[in-house]
Protein backbone atom coordinates (compact mmCIF):
# COMPACT_ATOMS: atom_id res chain seq x y z
CA UNK A 1 0.00 0.00 0.00
CA UNK A 2 2.77 2.43 0.86
CA UNK A 3 4.56 1.73 -2.41
CA UNK A 4 1.35 2.20 -4.38
CA UNK A 5 0.52 5.48 -2.64
CA UNK A 6 4.08 6.72 -3.17
CA UNK A 7 3.79 5.96 -6.88
CA UNK A 8 0.50 7.83 -7.15
CA UNK A 9 1.75 10.95 -5.33
CA UNK A 10 5.15 11.12 -7.00
CA UNK A 11 3.77 10.62 -10.50
CA UNK A 12 1.03 13.19 -10.08
CA UNK A 13 3.52 15.82 -8.84
CA UNK A 14 6.25 14.57 -11.20
CA UNK A 15 8.87 14.27 -8.45
CA UNK A 16 11.22 11.35 -7.67
CA UNK A 17 10.19 8.38 -5.55
CA UNK A 18 13.51 6.69 -4.65
CA UNK A 19 12.32 3.35 -3.28
CA UNK A 20 14.28 1.42 -0.64
CA UNK A 21 16.93 4.10 -0.25
CA UNK A 22 17.31 7.55 1.24
CA UNK A 23 15.65 10.34 -0.75
CA UNK A 24 17.58 12.57 -3.11
CA UNK A 25 18.53 16.09 -2.06
CA UNK A 26 15.83 17.54 -4.27
CA UNK A 27 12.12 17.37 -3.51
CA UNK A 28 10.96 13.76 -3.45
CA UNK A 29 8.57 11.27 -1.89
CA UNK A 30 10.14 9.27 0.94
CA UNK A 31 8.54 5.90 1.76
CA UNK A 32 9.10 5.27 5.46
CA UNK A 33 8.24 2.41 7.82
CA UNK A 34 9.29 4.10 11.03
CA UNK A 35 8.33 6.99 13.28
CA UNK A 36 10.81 9.91 12.96
CA UNK A 37 10.24 11.10 16.53
CA UNK A 38 12.20 14.33 16.26
CA UNK A 39 11.45 15.19 12.64
CA UNK A 40 7.65 15.21 12.44
CA UNK A 41 7.37 18.98 12.11
CA UNK A 42 10.46 19.27 9.91
CA UNK A 43 8.70 17.36 7.14
CA UNK A 44 6.53 19.59 4.98
CA UNK A 45 3.86 16.97 4.38
CA UNK A 46 3.42 13.52 5.91
CA UNK A 47 0.82 11.14 4.49
CA UNK A 48 -0.01 8.49 7.10
CA UNK A 49 -1.37 5.36 5.43
CA UNK A 50 -3.51 3.07 7.60
CA UNK A 51 -4.55 -0.50 6.83
CA UNK A 52 -6.74 -2.96 8.72
CA UNK A 53 -4.36 -4.75 11.09
CA UNK A 54 -5.94 -8.12 10.41
CA UNK A 55 -5.16 -7.84 6.70
CA UNK A 56 -1.70 -6.56 7.60
CA UNK A 57 -1.00 -9.82 9.43
CA UNK A 58 -1.93 -11.91 6.41
CA UNK A 59 0.16 -9.74 4.10
CA UNK A 60 3.05 -9.79 6.57
CA UNK A 61 2.97 -13.58 6.78
CA UNK A 62 3.42 -13.88 3.02
CA UNK A 63 6.11 -11.20 3.03
CA UNK A 64 8.13 -12.71 5.88
CA UNK A 65 7.67 -16.45 5.48
CA UNK A 66 6.68 -17.34 1.91
CA UNK A 67 9.14 -17.29 -0.98
CA UNK A 68 8.28 -14.81 -3.72
CA UNK A 69 10.12 -13.11 -6.56
CA UNK A 70 11.05 -10.21 -4.26
CA UNK A 71 12.04 -12.40 -1.31
CA UNK A 72 14.30 -14.53 -3.48
CA UNK A 73 16.26 -11.41 -4.43
CA UNK A 74 16.75 -10.50 -0.75
CA UNK A 75 16.29 -13.71 1.27
CA UNK A 76 17.64 -12.63 4.66
CA UNK A 77 14.26 -11.69 6.16
CA UNK A 78 12.56 -14.92 5.16
CA UNK A 79 15.47 -17.00 6.41
CA UNK A 80 15.49 -15.10 9.71
CA UNK A 81 11.76 -15.40 10.41
CA UNK A 82 11.61 -19.03 9.34
CA UNK A 83 14.41 -19.82 11.75
CA UNK A 84 12.54 -18.15 14.61
CA UNK A 85 9.26 -19.95 13.92
CA UNK A 86 10.33 -23.31 12.48
CA UNK A 87 6.92 -24.29 11.09
CA UNK A 88 6.51 -27.73 9.50
CA UNK A 89 4.75 -26.24 6.46
CA UNK A 90 5.15 -22.50 5.84
CA UNK A 91 2.51 -22.58 3.09
CA UNK A 92 -0.15 -23.66 5.60
CA UNK A 93 -0.97 -20.05 6.44
CA UNK A 94 -4.31 -20.67 8.11
CA UNK A 95 -3.08 -23.24 10.63
CA UNK A 96 0.07 -21.23 11.37
CA UNK A 97 -1.71 -17.92 11.87
CA UNK A 98 -2.19 -18.13 15.67
CA UNK A 99 1.51 -18.76 16.27
CA UNK A 100 2.38 -16.03 13.78
CA UNK A 101 0.19 -13.51 15.62
CA UNK A 102 1.95 -14.35 18.88
CA UNK A 103 5.31 -14.03 17.17
CA UNK A 104 4.49 -10.73 15.48
CA UNK A 105 3.46 -9.04 18.72
CA UNK A 106 6.13 -10.59 20.95
CA UNK A 107 9.25 -10.69 18.76
CA UNK A 108 11.55 -7.72 18.42
CA UNK A 109 14.37 -8.33 15.93
CA UNK A 110 17.87 -7.13 16.66
CA UNK A 111 19.08 -3.93 15.03
CA UNK A 112 21.49 -6.03 12.98
CA UNK A 113 18.47 -7.74 11.42
CA UNK A 114 16.21 -4.71 11.05
CA UNK A 115 17.79 -1.38 11.90
CA UNK A 116 14.63 0.69 11.48
CA UNK A 117 12.30 -1.74 13.25
CA UNK A 118 8.87 -0.11 13.11
CA UNK A 119 7.22 -2.06 15.91
CA UNK A 120 4.10 -4.16 15.47
CA UNK A 121 0.86 -2.88 13.95
CA UNK A 122 -0.50 -1.82 17.35
CA UNK A 123 2.50 0.11 18.72
CA UNK A 124 3.28 1.68 15.34
CA UNK A 125 -0.23 2.96 14.75
CA UNK A 126 -0.75 4.09 18.34
CA UNK A 127 2.38 6.23 18.01
CA UNK A 128 1.38 7.67 14.63
CA UNK A 129 -2.22 8.23 15.70
CA UNK A 130 -0.97 10.29 18.62
CA UNK A 131 1.16 12.41 16.28
CA UNK A 132 -1.74 12.79 13.86
CA UNK A 133 -4.08 14.00 16.58
CA UNK A 134 -1.50 16.57 17.70
CA UNK A 135 -0.24 17.73 14.27
CA UNK A 136 -3.16 17.57 11.88
CA UNK A 137 -1.83 20.45 9.76
CA UNK A 138 1.27 18.42 8.98
CA UNK A 139 -0.11 14.86 8.76
CA UNK A 140 -2.86 13.46 6.56
CA UNK A 141 -4.46 10.10 7.37
CA UNK A 142 -5.62 8.00 4.44
CA UNK A 143 -6.90 4.42 4.51
CA UNK A 144 -5.67 1.73 2.16
CA UNK A 145 -9.23 0.47 1.90
CA UNK A 146 -10.47 3.86 0.66
CA UNK A 147 -7.77 3.87 -2.01
CA UNK A 148 -8.90 0.42 -3.12
CA UNK A 149 -12.56 1.37 -3.23
CA UNK A 150 -12.18 4.67 -5.09
CA UNK A 151 -8.58 5.51 -5.93
CA UNK A 152 -9.30 8.68 -7.87
CA UNK A 153 -11.81 9.93 -5.28
CA UNK A 154 -9.48 9.30 -2.34
CA UNK A 155 -6.57 10.94 -4.16
CA UNK A 156 -8.68 13.94 -5.18
CA UNK A 157 -9.78 14.47 -1.58
CA UNK A 158 -6.19 14.29 -0.32
CA UNK A 159 -4.74 16.53 -3.03
CA UNK A 160 -7.41 19.15 -2.46
CA UNK A 161 -7.63 19.12 1.34
CA UNK A 162 -4.00 18.48 2.25
CA UNK A 163 -1.88 19.70 -0.67
CA UNK A 164 -4.21 22.60 -1.59
CA UNK A 165 -4.03 21.39 -5.16
CA UNK A 166 -6.30 22.49 -7.97
CA UNK A 167 -6.62 18.94 -9.26
CA UNK A 168 -5.97 18.15 -12.91
CA UNK A 169 -8.50 15.32 -13.15
CA UNK A 170 -7.37 14.07 -16.54
CA UNK A 171 -3.77 13.84 -15.35
CA UNK A 172 -4.81 12.16 -12.11
CA UNK A 173 -6.91 9.57 -13.96
CA UNK A 174 -3.90 8.73 -16.14
CA UNK A 175 -1.76 8.19 -13.04
CA UNK A 176 -4.46 6.11 -11.33
CA UNK A 177 -4.83 3.89 -14.40
CA UNK A 178 -1.07 3.48 -14.75
CA UNK A 179 -0.66 2.14 -11.22
CA UNK A 180 -3.88 0.16 -10.90
CA UNK A 181 -3.57 -3.43 -9.66
CA UNK A 182 -4.94 -4.69 -12.95
CA UNK A 183 -2.45 -2.72 -15.05
CA UNK A 184 0.57 -3.65 -12.94
CA UNK A 185 -0.24 -7.36 -12.64
CA UNK A 186 -2.47 -8.25 -15.60
CA UNK A 187 -4.79 -9.80 -13.02
CA UNK A 188 -8.13 -8.76 -11.56
CA UNK A 189 -8.31 -7.78 -7.89
CA UNK A 190 -8.75 -10.94 -5.88
CA UNK A 191 -6.85 -13.15 -8.31
CA UNK A 192 -3.97 -14.31 -6.14
CA UNK A 193 -0.37 -14.81 -7.17
CA UNK A 194 1.65 -15.83 -4.10
CA UNK A 195 4.88 -15.29 -6.04
CA UNK A 196 4.13 -11.60 -6.66
CA UNK A 197 4.80 -8.56 -4.45
CA UNK A 198 1.28 -7.48 -5.49
CA UNK A 199 -0.31 -10.70 -4.22
CA UNK A 200 -4.08 -10.18 -4.22
CA UNK A 201 -5.06 -6.48 -4.15
CA UNK A 202 -8.14 -6.70 -1.91
CA UNK A 203 -9.27 -5.88 1.61
CA UNK A 204 -10.93 -8.27 4.07
CA UNK A 205 -8.74 -11.25 3.17
CA UNK A 206 -8.20 -11.86 6.91
CA UNK A 207 -11.62 -13.54 7.05
CA UNK A 208 -10.12 -16.45 5.09
CA UNK A 209 -7.48 -17.03 7.77
CA UNK A 210 -8.97 -16.02 11.13
CA UNK A 211 -10.95 -18.43 13.29
CA UNK A 212 -12.25 -17.61 16.77
CA UNK A 213 -8.80 -18.23 18.25
CA UNK A 214 -7.07 -15.74 15.93
CA UNK A 215 -9.80 -13.18 16.61
CA UNK A 216 -9.32 -13.61 20.36
CA UNK A 217 -5.53 -13.25 20.06
CA UNK A 218 -5.75 -10.18 17.88
CA UNK A 219 -8.09 -8.47 20.34
CA UNK A 220 -5.75 -9.25 23.24
CA UNK A 221 -2.77 -7.68 21.46
CA UNK A 222 -4.47 -4.65 19.91
CA UNK A 223 -7.08 -3.59 22.49
CA UNK A 224 -9.65 -1.31 20.77
CA UNK A 225 -7.40 0.15 18.06
CA UNK A 226 -9.63 -1.16 15.26
CA UNK A 227 -12.44 0.91 16.79
CA UNK A 228 -10.22 3.99 17.15
CA UNK A 229 -9.28 3.75 13.48
CA UNK A 230 -12.89 3.25 12.39
CA UNK A 231 -12.66 -0.36 11.19
CA UNK A 232 -15.17 -1.66 13.74
CA UNK A 233 -17.99 0.01 15.68
CA UNK A 234 -17.08 -1.83 18.90
CA UNK A 235 -14.86 -4.65 20.17
CA UNK A 236 -17.53 -7.30 19.65
CA UNK A 237 -16.68 -8.03 16.04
Amino acid sequence: GGTWLGQLISNYFEIPFPRNKMPSLKQSVFHSHYLPKYNILKNRKIVYLVRDGRDVLVSLYYHQLVWSNKNKLNPKDVLYHRKQLNFDDYDDVKNNMSDFIDYTYAEKPSKLQQFTYMGNWYTYNKAWLKEFNENQDNIYLIKYEDLLKDTKGAMTKMLTAFFNEDVDHEKLQTVVDKYSFENQTNRKKGEENKNSFLRKGISGDWKNYFSENEIKLFKEYTDNLLVELGYEENVNW
